[in-house]
């Protein structure tokens, strides 16, 4: 099985999910899966109106300068 498709697994099911943000809290760097979560849940999204404000969302949050995560 490849890194790639591990990881898939890791982050699908919820308790690897939470091992994993265990880990990045400890490495200092939560925002890293916090970013992929958005981005996945951005992806699944079909309404144009939710797409622009999830957009606005992560830019906001993960992307511009001075950006919180």
């Amino acid at each position: 099985m490849a890194w790639s498709e591990n990881m898939d697994t890791l982050l699908t099911n919820q308790a690897g999910l939470d091992a994993f943000r265990t880990f990045l809290k400890s490495e200092f760097s939560e925002e890293n899966v916090e970013f992929w979560l958005a981005c996945e849940d951005f992806k699944k999204t079909e309404s144009a109106e939710k797409i622009a404000s999830k957009a606005r969302m992560i830019y906001s949050e993960f992307i511009e300068a001075d950006a919180p995560k």
